[in-house]
């Protein structure tokens, strides 16, 4: 082949790899003209008979005649492009790109759905209303009567902050009831955390009580059981109350034996042997522990 032939051919190539970055526009232009002008003879004869019939790259088809033809896609709501040496594909809503040569392919793809374009809105369905069963804590304002869901998570939350015993809770439908002992117990809760004591549990209180440090609860008799225990003593609110009713029932602990962490007093053995005289006296089991039965007894009498 001819050294102008050959250049020809080499220009033809490059033409074809920059088509890639035309439009489809200046593509369709170029399509219908030969590339072979100013070749005569043998030539041409040499150019054509080395590309005939070839298509480089998806993109560049050389006829018998010498002319070119761009294999060109169609657009449409879908789109394809083809890379690597060559151009041309289908254009859509969706776009795939492919590399040849380089191993490595990329696929990106997005759709969008416009109801506007069929002359309807499109609206999203609205959540079914709730309902006590459906509530989470935060979702109202809580307050005497009412129960449900949020209810139960909110007296979940008083137990184990140490402001209500598990033993306390009414149920209603299934639910635990905001009643007078949960108003209580929101009421010290509010006190030990400084806030207006009205019983009535909203959403950012709600906030507060889950961030609780419970080592700050003040604890009132019936919270937890108490007993004696030498190698972890228990020192608390509820155990002064524990020794004003021992007083006031007739029971008293020795004074002078009575120990306090602060403020707070401590279970001491002395304590727990005014427990167990006081409970055998009563017709209850001797075992010096401060449960509810225990409690209520020490109540009834102390009044």
């Amino acid at each position: 082949m001819k050294n102008k032939a050959k250049k020809i051919i080499r220009n033809i190539l490059i033409g074809a790899v920059a088509s890639i970055y035309n439009s489809d526009a200046q593509a369709a232009d170029n399509s219908a003209k030969p590339l072979f002008e100013g070749l005569n003879g043998d030539d041409k004869e040499s150019a054509v008979s080395a590309l005939k019939n070839k298509i480089i790259r998806n993109v560049l088809q050389i006829k018998k005649n010498g002319d070119t033809k761009l294999i060109a896609g169609h657009r449409s709501h879908m789109s394809h492009r083809s890379g690597g040496g060559g151009g041309g594909g289908h254009y859509s809503h969706a776009s795939h790109y492919s590399g040849y040569g380089g191993g490595n392919s990329r696929h990106s793809s997005h759709s969008s759905h416009s109801s506007s374009s069929y002359g309807t809105t499109y609206s999203a369905p609205k959540p079914a209303p709730k309902t006590y069963k459906t509530y989470d804590l935060g979702d109202r304002t809580l307050k005497s009567g009412l129960y449900g869901n949020d209810v139960s998570k909110l007296i979940s939350l008083l137990v184990s902050k140490k402001y209500m015993s598990s033993s306390w809770i009414t149920m209603q439908n299934g639910y635990p009831i905001y009643n007078a002992r949960v108003i209580s117990a929101v009421k010290r809760f509010q006190k030990d955390a400084g806030k207006a004591q009205d019983g009535v549990m909203t959403s950012s209180l709600a906030t507060t009580l889950e961030n609780w440090d419970e080592s700050k609860t003040t604890l009132v008799l019936g919270i937890r059981i108490l007993g004696y225990n030498e190698a972890a003593e228990l020192a608390g609110n509820d155990v002064n109350e524990l020794i004003a009713l021992l007083r006031n029932a007739g029971f008293p602990p020795d004074p002078s034996k009575l120990k306090y962490n602060d403020s707070k007093a401590v279970f001491t053995k002395d304590i727990e042997t005014a427990v167990k005289l006081f409970q055998a006296y009563n017709g209850l089991t001797p075992d010096g522990k401060v449960d509810e039965t225990t409690i209520s007894k020490l109540r009834t009498i102390a009044k």
